[in-house]
């Protein structure tokens, strides 16, 4: 995260995302241990994970190439909603990651609902942002 993006939410959220990203790598080794998950399955749990959120961790550093828009474009608001828009998915991310595991902890079973709508809340964070980021561009370009 550049510093001319830091704030207090950007910080903490950050340190909540990775709070919740931790948490979710020790439940699954927990778990692999406890039920004697094949480790070839375990490892490529947490890989996935890691992956996605590192990846969103860089994007949120360069957030014009979300849009794949120029530096010099990508100032004011454009920024500001790409970042948000890159932080939100992220929390959403992590979050539906660790609340299987929380549940499974209690013995309870997510429906298979649950994924659906983890995926409909991400598509629903990144449409409202893309088009506030489309509508801004549009009237620079104008």
């Amino acid at each position: 995260m550049r510093k001319r993006d830091m704030t207090v939410a950007a910080v903490t959220i950050e340190i909540i995302c990775a709070i919740l990203g931790i948490a979710y790598c020790g439940l699954q080794i927990y778990y692999g241990y406890y039920y004697r998950v094949n480790p070839l399955t375990l490892i490529l749990n947490l890989l996935v994970a890691i992956l996605v959120y590192t990846g969103l961790s860089m994007l949120s550093c360069y957030p014009e190439r979300l849009n794949a828009l120029d530096p010099e474009v990508c100032i004011g608001k454009i920024r500001k909603y790409s970042i948000r828009l890159i932080r939100l998915v992220k929390v959403v991310f992590t979050a539906s990651l660790l609340v299987p595991c929380v549940s499974d902890a209690f013995g309870y079973q997510m429906d298979a609902i649950y994924s659906l709508v983890v995926v409909a809340l991400v598509v629903i964070i990144a449409v409202f942002y893309e088009v506030k980021i489309l509508k801004l561009i549009n009237e620079i370009k104008k």
